[in-house]
């Protein structure tokens, strides 16, 4: 799946499958790295330089399996956004349920890029016949808010009070958010 896609202030960025291949080619894991931690406030993870190459080889190994599925735009060679599904395929409880994340270069915020890379991971989801993905924002994260809950009609299920711990000393809820996809379900 190669295409290309038009940001709202005119860019052109070519949206594909990432291989480990992608994030070598360019240094581009390096350069992922740096601009995430610009974002990662609003990410469950932080991106400090002192564990890039202990998180290039995390992010590799996930990139190896068959339950992880990533989505990047690329702009000028650079990976500039990503989004990736993951699937429960080991388990015969949950592998109707996926989960993703997205993260997104700021230079390049509200340009539509989310909810496109959105668009394409449910459509994977529902190819691989989920019917349940699964998400969370932390509670002032106001794009996320509007995005998943107004534009992709993601619903609340649930809040973990307290649950992140910001670099200002602050904590922040955990908005936990679902969307079922009724026509794969089987009666």
């Amino acid at each position: 799946m190669i295409k290309e896609f038009i940001l709202k202030d005119g860019r052109k960025v070519i949206i594909k499958k990432l291989t480990i291949e992608d994030y070598k080619k360019d240094n581009n894991y390096e350069f992922v790295h740096s601009w995430i931690n610009q974002v990662n406030k609003y990410l469950n993870a932080e991106f400090n330089k002192e564990d890039l190459e202990r998180d290039k080889k995390e992010w590799y190994k996930y990139l190896s399996t068959t339950d992880e599925i990533a989505i990047g735009a690329i702009y000028d060679g650079k990976i500039i956004g990503t989004a990736s599904l993951r699937l429960n395929l080991k388990s015969k409880k949950t592998r109707h349920v996926g989960d993703w994340g997205i993260a997104i270069h700021p230079d390049f915020h509200n340009n539509g890029l989310g909810m496109e890379l959105l668009t394409i991971i449910e459509k994977i989801a529902e190819e691989k016949g989920l019917i349940k993905l699964e998400a969370d924002f932390y509670d002032g994260n106001k794009s996320a808010e509007t995005l998943y809950l107004k534009k992709l009609n993601y619903k609340i299920e649930g809040r973990r009070k307290y649950a992140i711990l910001l670099k200002d000393g602050t904590y922040v809820d955990k908005i936990c958010i679902g969307k079922i996809f009724k026509r794969n379900i089987k009666k």
